[in-house]
Parts: structure tokens; C-alpha cells; sequence
């Protein structure tokens, strides 16, 4: 056989072991999160407060000011009902500077004066008793309106009776006044179920349990007398003497939830609430075995935060084909709906000599999992970069979405994925340090399963040794023992290809092995530094540079 032909068959048979190794990378790199098991409107853009008859207006002046100085409100008020409080302080304002019309009605629906209103106003009072409850089908014939109101940025003031309509459900009233069937709300207090004459009996919880049963992606929520409940965005608050008590049902697996608030700093981010709601209804997370951490294709670069290792971004994009053929997406990690125009990390890249670099940022999941031209960038990406901030912002955008599954063709391609600090962690398929109202806890209910899953069975941290984190992994491994826990100082990454990761920078890189005993007199972990290198399928160190041989060792 001449060497012309054995070239051939070498290069036939090259050719057969490339395709077999792609096909092969499509099934590690997997994509089984789904689109529905993550909520599309996260936030809402306006406010909705639900006055459950405030006796104090000294508590909600803050609130009140804020009202206050809006340009255009509207009161509906039925004369059948109570007073409120809080209505009666915004119609006084009318005397004062013209700006709250009020609207009383003894009889007859205000259909047409509600759509107005909603349609010009910037406030809304819903001060109506009974009455909106038994014209729910007029008021959802109203519901595009409310919805363009709330979008618009309007604030809706609901009493007691009408707020329970805005949620997800309700439980509505026989002609005795007993609970008799639940009915679907206005969903504008998204996946809600509101229970306004809440005293914190058994009775009245139960009410509430028995709707979550029904519905268990909802979120019960227990409102006491004299509170003003407050929706802004995604988080919840809740004024005056009266406390408002979150609720999410119990399963097989999961005991009921329940958190009760009061006050201006004790808050509840409504959609973890919401996303905790559905991982009840979801196969447990993270699965007793997960999925062996390996790479059939391509490198994750996994960095720390708190700056660069030195040459890590020029190797970042060698490894996506370098300055001529790479082709480098970034993308912000940020709770704002827009980010500007320029974005550093692209600047960095382009003044390297890449050819081709941009980045993409959305909050609307929609736009994330249907936007052709969102999605364009990514389709022929090589390398994909995530910046620092808070990582379940990352999961809200592109949990599930085709964005997501264009994100892990990257490394089915032999490409790059990389991040620092929420870009670090995110990488992971379980997601640690995701809590919304605070970074100090490294479990986050709801948004445990949010990581992105370019790999799977660990879970990581990052500026650790500077944050003092790492009793927080202890408590993470100790829960989780079948992940490896990773902890990675500042200015620190580890390089991963196959199931070999490189340590880089100047800090260390620590490992959490529960597979290994702990003992009470050293580290749970092992801390490498630059230049070592650990297996992570096999949980072993391959390569250790420290001078002391790994002194922190398990």
C-alpha cells in the first residue's frame, strides 16, 4: 500500500473519530431545563398595595408621600363600604392641590370610569367593599387595562376585598359569607393566592392550604389586620401592626415553607417565592447521583472575581480560535432591563485584535427563547463570556430558553465558555450564593436548580478566601455531599477540559470531597494553588505545586 493511500485511509479514519466525538459531546452537553419551569414575568414595572385597613397612617407615611406626589389619582370609593384611612388622607390632598378625583357610586358598576382611569391615570384607589367581587367578570373584561396600567409604571391601591381578586386565585364567598369554591383572579399579584382576613389561626391557615393543594405553584400569602402590603417589582413589603405571612405547600419531600414580615428592611423577593413554589412540583434537585463533571468537548474557564489571573483573557480567546476566527459573545450579568451601548469586556477584546466580538443582554425570556436576531450571535459563537454581578439574574434571563441551548452548542463545538465571579458560578448546574435579598447564604429554595450546566455534579463559589466562605461551603457539601464543592479565591480560576481542572492566579483553589472523611482537627477541603491540577470526575488531586505539598488537605 503506497503512502498516498495510507494517508488517505489515516485521515478517513480521522475524519470517523471527530464525528463520533462531536456526536458523543452532544449527549454530555444535554440540554433538559425547560422554559416552562421558569417564570416569564418576573416583576412587575408599577406597584400594587393592598391597604388591609391601615389604622396608622404615621407608619405609611412614607408611602402616603410617595402617592402623594404623583400627578393624577383617581379614588373609587362605594358608599356601602367603611371608610379607609388611607383613602380618605389621599381625597383630602384634593383640597390641597387638585390632583385625586374622586369617584363615589351607590349602585351600578363603574365599568367605563374604571377603564378611563386606567387609561389616564397614574394612581388608582380601589376603596369598593364587596362590590367588585360580585362583578369579577366586568372586571376581567378590564384585565388588558389593568395589566398596560400596571405596565405602564401606574400604582393600584386595592382595601381588602378587592385585593384578594388580583391574585392567581381566590376563594370566593357564599351568600352566608362562608368560603365556598376558589375562582382564578386578575393575576396581577402574579401566582398569588391572598387572604386578607388572616388572624394566624389553623383555621385561617388551612384556608389558605387548601388553595395551595389545588394550585401548589402559588404562593399563599396570610394578611393581618391594619397592614398596607406593598408589591414593587418582585419584592414585597408590609407596613403597620399587622404582619403578612408567606406560605408554600408541603410534599413528600419538602416540609411547608413559611416566613412572616413587617417592616421596611424585612422584605420578600416574590419570584424566589414563586420559583420555590414550582421546584415542589418538580423531580427533586440536585438528583441523589448527579451527572459525572466531564467535558466531552471544549474549556471552561472559571474565574474567582476580583481581577484577571495574569494572560487568562489571551488564552480565553486562543482557545475560541484566536484574534482572526474567534467569535466572542459577552454577556452582562445585570437586573437592568438595558445596559449601554458599550460594555468593557467587548472593548478589551477588540483592542486584543478580535475580529469579532459583541454581547447580548435581555430580561424578557421571551426575547430569549424566540428573537431570531437576539439570537444570531450565538449560533456561530466560539467562545462565550459571563460577567460578575448577581448570578440569578443569568438564570432569569436564560434558564431553559433556546439562548441557553445555543449557549451549550458552544462547547459541543469545541469552543469556549468562560465567567468571573456570578460568571463563575452560574457555569455550574447547581446554583450556589443565589439568594435575592441578600449574597449571605449559599443556598438559595427556588433557585437551586438555575445554574446554566456546562457541568454538572458540582457546585461553585468564588471570592471565597477573601469573603470568609468557607463554612458555607461545609454547610453546602454537608447537605449536598454528592457534589463536589469548589471554592475559588479572587483573581483565581481553574481551566477545565474533560475532568481535569487547571489552577491559575494567585490565590487557591479549594476542593470539598464528601466522599472523603472529615475529621475535626483539619480542613474539610483541599486548597491548590497555581499550577496544580484536579481531576473532577475522580475527586483526586492530579498535580499539587504548594510548597508544603497541600497542607490543607482532607
Amino acid at each position: 500500500m503506497s503512502n498516498r493511500l495510507l494517508m488517505k485511509c489515516f485521515l478517513a479514519v480521522a475524519v470517523l473519530v471527530n464525528i463520533a466525538w462531536a456526536s458523543s459531546s452532544a449527549v454530555a452537553q444535554k440540554f433538559d431545563e425547560k422554559f416552562e419551569d421558569w417564570p416569564i414575568d418576573l416583576k412587575i414595572n408599577g406597584r400594587i398595595i393592598v391597604d388591609n385597613g391601615a389604622q396608622d397612617l404615621q407608619a405609611h407615611g412614607r408611602l402616603l408621600e410617595s402617592i402623594g406626589s404623583e400627578s393624577n389619582i383617581v379614588c373609587f370609593s362605594d358608599n356601602s363600604s367603611p371608610a379607609s384611612l388611607l383613602a380618605t388622607a389621599l381625597k383630602e390632598r384634593d383640597d390641597e392641590d387638585g390632583s385625586v378625583k374622586a369617584v363615589n357610586y351607590d349602585e351600578g358598576f363603574p365599568a367605563s370610569k374604571l377603564k378611563e382611569a386606567l387609561q389616564e391615570s397614574d394612581v388608582v384607589v380601589l376603596q369598593t367593599g364587596s362590590s367588585f367581587r360580585e362583578n369579577l367578570e366586568a372586571l376581567g373584561d378590564l384585565k388588558a387595562d389593568f395589566d398596560s396600567f400596571i405596565g405602564k409604571g401606574g400604582t393600584l391601591v386595592a382595601d381588602q376585598s378587592t385585593a384578594e381578586l388580583l391574585g392567581e386565585y381566590f376563594v370566593k364567598q357564599d351568600s352566608a359569607g362562608q368560603a365556598s369554591q376558589v375562582a382564578p383572579g386578575l393575576h396581577l399579584l402574579p401566582d398569588c393566592v391572598l387572604h386578607c382576613g388572616f388572624d394566624n389561626s389553623s383555621e385561617a391557615r388551612a384556608e389558605i392550604l387548601s388553595v395551595l393543594a389545588k394550585h401548589p405553584r402559588c404562593v399563599g400569602i396570610g394578611l393581618e389586620d391594619d397592614s398596607v402590603l406593598m408589591l414593587a417589582g418582585r419584592k414585597m413589603t408590609c407596613q403597620g401592626s399587622g404582619d403578612a405571612t408567606f406560605m408554600l405547600m408541603a410534599n413528600e419531600r419538602m416540609p411547608l415553607r413559611t416566613r412572616t414580615i413587617r417592616g421596611q428592611r424585612n422584605r420578600v423577593d416574590l419570584t424566589q417565592w414563586r420559583l420555590d413554589a414550582i421546584d415542589r412540583t418538580l423531580d427533586a434537585f440536585p438528583t441523589a447521583e448527579p451527572e459525572t463533571p466531564f467535558l466531552d468537548n471544549g474549556t471552561l474557564v472559571i474565574v474567582g472575581g476580583g481581577g484577571m489571573p495574569r494572560g487568562l483573557m489571551r488564552r480565553f480567546v486562543e482557545l475560541a480560535g484566536g484574534v482572526e476566527n474567534a467569535k466572542l459573545v459577552y454577556v452582562p450579568c445585570s437586573e437592568a432591563d438595558s445596559v449601554g451601548e458599550r460594555q468593557g469586556t467587548v472593548s478589551s477584546w477588540k483592542r486584543m485584535g478580535v475580529k469579532s466580538a459583541t454581547f447580548i443582554h435581555t430580561k424578557d425570556r421571551e426575547k430569549a427563547n424566540s428573537d431570531e436576531e437576539f439570537l444570531a450571535p450565538l449560533k456561530d459563537a466560539t467562545g462565550v463570556w459571563f460577567g460578575g454581578g448577581r448570578q440569578w439574574n443569568l438564570a432569569d434571563s436564560y434558564y431553559g430558553t433556546e439562548a441557553h441551548r445555543l449557549m451549550k452548542e458552544v462547547l459541543q463545538r469545541g469552543g469556549v465558555v468562560g465567567g468571573s465571579s456570578a460568571g463563575a458560578s452560574i457555569q455550574a448546574r447547581y446554583l450556589a450564593r443565589a439568594n435575592t435579598v441578600g449574597n449571605l447564604e449559599i443556598i438559595a429554595p427556588g433557585y437551586e436548580r438555575g445554574g446554566l450546566g456546562f457541568i454538572s455534579g458540582v457546585a461553585i463559589d468564588q471570592h471565597f478566601s477573601q469573603r470568609g466562605r468557607q463554612k458555607d461551603m461545609t454547610q453546602l457539601v454537608n447537605k449536598y455531599p454528592q457534589l463536589l464543592g469548589i471554592g475559588l479565591d479572587e483573581a483565581t480560576a481553574i481551566v477545565v477540559q474533560k475532568s481535569n481542572a487547571e489552577v491559575v492566579g494567585r490565590g487557591r483553589a479549594h476542593f470539598y470531597n464528601r466522599e472523603l472523611p472529615v475529621y475535626p482537627d483539619k480542613p474539610d477541603f483541599i486548597a491548590l494553588p497555581d499550577g496544580s491540577s484536579y481531576d473532577l470526575a475522580e475527586r483526586k488531586v492530579l498535580t499539587d505545586t504548594s510548597e508544603d505539598g497541600g497542607a490543607a488537605k482532607q
